[in-house]
């Protein structure tokens, strides 16, 4: 009787254990899991950073700690995410440039020149849609230099700035039968309407590699082409990170690194 007695009391205390350690889970910005007993001093830092506005410092603090993996690591990307496209999409961001329309320029031929995507020239200058140039109009660009890495092993693709992380996309599904590790490049960006279209801003865009036919694309039931779906918004905002020419790195291994 007195052994049964002392299994109860365990079992209540480790019933108490547990709630109490999804409940503080649960408070991780509504995520279901813990850095019980508490997070690492630079992560906490890195939030009262941000929340006093320091970015640049609290991205200094977090690039680190995205390299290590599990629940820090993945807190440390989603907090990278939020703070680096709120930098990329400012329209008076310290990377933002202007450019002057010249006499011949077509909106292919311009954003090719600024190694820019349309997409993120309508945004930075809040274009509801796509007026005709003229000499002399002045737009406002962002040079993209990013590098994709689509991580099988760990659906999910990433975007890098050089060797710092900028943001995580998880691949909701994938139609891939390669075995190896690819180099390519974003060979064209697609969409359903032409790009003079008025529909053109807000039409949905797909990334077309240069390797094997594949796309980065939206996900709709199951996948036609081969590539990598990710949810709409996730599809059309690394649409507008990218350009023809923007490196991408597909990898098939574990525990490979970009």
């Amino acid at each position: 009787m007195k052994s049964i007695s002392l299994t109860s009391s365990a079992k209540v205390f480790f019933s108490l254990l547990a709630a109490a350690f999804c409940a503080q889970g649960v408070l991780a910005d509504g995520e279901n899991y813990s850095l019980w007993p508490r997070r690492p001093e630079a992560l906490a830092e890195a939030r009262r950073l941000m929340d006093r506005g320091s970015l640049p410092k609290a991205l200094e603090l977090l690039q680190p700690l995205a390299e290590q993996g599990g629940v820090v690591g993945k807190e440390a990307k989603e907090l990278i995410g939020r703070l680096r496209i709120r930098q990329l999409l400012d329209p008076n961001g310290p990377d933002v440039k202007k450019y002057t329309v010249r006499k011949g320029d077509s909106w292919i031929r311009m954003v090719r020149k600024l190694g820019c995507s349309q997409a993120m020239v309508v945004h930075l200058n809040g274009l509801m849609d796509i007026p005709a140039l003229r000499a002399g109009d002045v737009f406002k660009y962002r040079p993209l230099d990013f590098h994709v890495v689509v991580n099988v092993p760990e659906k999910e693709i990433c975007l890098y700035d050089g060797t710092d992380f900028v943001k995580g996309y998880p691949i909701l599904s994938m139609k891939d039968g390669g075995k190896k590790n690819v180099e390519t490049t974003v060979k064209d960006e697609q969409a359903p309407v032409s790009i003079y279209s008025r529909q053109f801003p807000s039409a949905d865009k797909t990334l077309v590699l240069a390797a094997g036919g594949y796309v980065i694309d939206a996900a709709r039931g199951t996948p036609r082409s081969p590539g990598f779906y990710l949810s709409r918004q996730d599809c059309n905002e690394l649409a507008m990170l990218t350009r023809p020419g923007t490196k991408v790195t597909i990898l098939r291994g574990k525990g490979e690194e970009p």
